[in-house]
């Protein structure tokens, strides 16, 4: 059967090709992977979309670097269309998931996206977050000069690229996001910091559980959680009182969270 699809990938009607793409993705069989990366940049878009949606399915790593090399080839597609939307957000988590750390020929491609093509702040946003998934502490630089991109949206995304990568290096730089006039500049930094680990951030998170944002003051609950440090359990119970039932939540888990390392360590 997978044979049949991979065949009907070359057929002259679209809508075989879109079928039989769509199929190949149903089955998940990674034998088809060097097949879909083929039909990426197909004549017809459903075709596209197809393409590139069952090969975020199957997850086959290999489709990494195709597929980002499609996005820059094509910056007019539907699937850039559909990516920058809303509904978009499966396409863009999905791709961001399969990006491997250390690809040297992904980065590479990534970094002549960024320096040289013609892109819109989404794709901009876009392409510096996969900088992040597939980079490492040698990206640092280059992200920390994206900090001072006009677009609220790239830097968000210099930010959460940055937290990905995980050097506590960053932690000082984040520190100032934490005055950041946006609201979610300031959500994403405290998320960085949490997933950094950086006990030196702790009094700082704190103090953000009075932000006037609540997806800041839900990050900063969140972000306490992660760091484990007991300093942070009395102002957690008082955001239990929060006006925002998110950020309320939020405060539970953590303090959960928080009570049960307590109680292992202890043990």
């Amino acid at each position: 059967m997978i044979d049949n699809y991979i065949t009907n990938l070359q057929h002259a009607d679209p809508e075989v090709r879109y079928e039989a793409a769509q199929e190949l993705g149903k089955l998940g069989d990674a034998r088809a992977v060097d097949a879909l990366v083929a039909v990426l940049l197909d004549a017809d878009d459903k075709v596209q979309y197809a393409a590139v949606s069952s090969l975020l399915k199957i997850g086959d790593s290999r489709a990494a670097e195709p597929l980002i090399a499609s996005l820059i080839d094509n910056l007019e597609s539907r699937v850039w269309g559909l990516m920058k939307l809303n509904i978009g957000m499966r396409l863009r988590h999905g791709l961001l998931d399969l990006l491997p750390r250390g690809d040297n020929m992904l980065l590479a491609k990534l970094h002549m996206a960024l320096g040289d093509a013609p892109l819109d702040a989404h794709q901009r946003a876009f392409f510096t977050r996969a900088l992040g998934r597939a980079g490492d502490r040698a990206e640092i630089e280059p992200l920390m000069s994206t900090l001072r991109h006009a677009s609220d949206d790239v830097r968000v995304a210099a930010v959460e690229a940055l937290g990905w990568i995980g050097d506590a290096g960053v932690s000082g730089m984040l520190l100032t996001l934490l005055h950041d006039r946006n609201d979610q500049v300031r959500e994403v930094s405290v998320e960085a910091l949490g997933r950094l680990g950086d006990p030196r951030a702790v009094d700082r998170i704190i103090a953000m559980l009075d932000d006037r944002s609540e997806w800041v003051r839900r990050a900063a609950a969140v972000a306490l959680g992660a760091l484990g440090d007991q300093r942070a359990l009395d102002p957690l119970g008082r955001a239990l009182h929060d006006e925002n039932e998110m950020v309320q939540d939020a405060a539970f888990e953590a303090i959960k969270q928080l009570s049960t390392d307590h109680y292992t360590t202890v043990l």
